[in-house]
């Protein structure tokens, strides 16, 4: 059987990052390969770890025992929902006694209608709900923060968002998770269009209309019943801004979505656009590299995309492709 390398095709014309000669590099990178402060900016670092949410618990653990201890403010921004997380750290927080009186939480994104009406908590549709029954339900009443403490998003302080944040005295870590757009939160190179990363690292909170592969990465998680029920998602959402990743005095990226019962990830392919190919508005997560901080990626999300069966031949396939062309 013969085949033909006639079939060719450009990205898709919507997509931030066309550049198809870098692209095709990205399937069989091994992030492995490139972890540790193998990056332009020696303050950011990568770790490949087994259990990249074991990893989140402690971290996040650790900063809230610390915080008590001391006796000090702790200002967070999360990701939610990251209920297997929390349950984890609210059981040791049960068990060691730890007070988050001191503690104030900020989300990095939630959902919100075509009128831009944010998902109030109480919703099934709010990230932030799953804040509250999965850690603050759960952790004893005498160690809860106090509800003013938790800063629900709102259409009303949307475009403020950033601005509580800075009157907190900014955010003292910032955990954040890629999106299947390549961005951080519902930050992503449409909601956010910028010539320059100093234009961009600028910005701030807003409500926006994400990229369609957010509500397709939406689709396809717990809350949605991991079923691609796109109908079912949220068409907008309100988000922290790059300036406000950058404005925090720590971050800590965590990289671990599996497909359900499977080994596919769609976080495969973002992980390897922000960290290997260059830093732009268009590729979002890229800002991670120009600041300090750590990303703990899942060993299934660092693996390369491919099936290893399709890998050799595939890779062969186009170099003999390219060879030609080049003649």
């Amino acid at each position: 059987m013969a085949y033909s390398n006639e079939f060719s095709f450009a990205p898709g014309p919507w997509l931030p990052v066309r550049d198809q000669e870098a692209l095709d590099l990205l399937p069989d990178l091994d992030m492995a390969t490139k972890q540790g402060k193998n990056f332009e900016n020696p303050d950011f670092e990568m770790k490949v770890v087994v259990d990249a949410n074991n990893y989140f618990a402690t971290d996040l653990f650790y900063r809230l025992r610390l915080a008590a201890m001391k006796d000090e403010k702790l200002v967070l921004i999360l990701p939610t929902p990251e209920n297997a997380v929390f349950m984890s750290v609210v059981e040791n927080l049960n068990k060691f006694r730890v007070s988050c009186k001191k503690v104030h939480v900020f989300f990095t994104h939630e959902f919100a209608n075509e009128k831009g009406e944010v998902a109030p908590w109480q919703s099934p549709y709010s990230r932030a709900g799953h804040f509250m029954r999965y850690f603050y339900d759960r952790l004893d009443a005498e160690l809860r923060m106090p509800m003013e403490n938790i800063h629900f998003w709102t259409k009303e302080n949307a475009d403020k968002y950033s601005n509580l944040i800075a009157a907190e005295g900014g955010a003292d870590v910032c955990y954040t998770t890629m999106s299947w757009s390549g961005g951080i939160g519902a930050i992503d190179a449409e909601s956010f269009p910028a010539e320059t990363m100093e234009e961009f690292m600028a910005m701030g909170s807003r409500i926006v209309t994400p990229m369609p592969e957010f509500i397709t990465h939406e689709s396809m998680r717990g809350m949605f019943g991991c079923s691609g029920d796109i109908g079912n998602v949220p068409p907008c959402a309100a988000t922290i801004g790059p300036k406000d990743i950058a404005a925090a005095k720590d971050r800590v990226d965590v990289e671990y979505l599996v497909g359900c019962g499977n080994g596919q990830t769609f976080q495969k392919f973002p992980v390897k656009m922000a960290f290997c190919l260059p830093v732009s508005p268009k590729n979002p997560a890229s800002m991670l590299r120009t600041l300090s901080g750590i990303c703990y990626v899942a060993e299934a999300v660092a693996a390369p995309c491919m099936k290893k069966i399709d890998n050799p031949w595939l890779a062969d396939t186009l170099a003999e492709i390219r060879a030609k062309e080049g003649n």
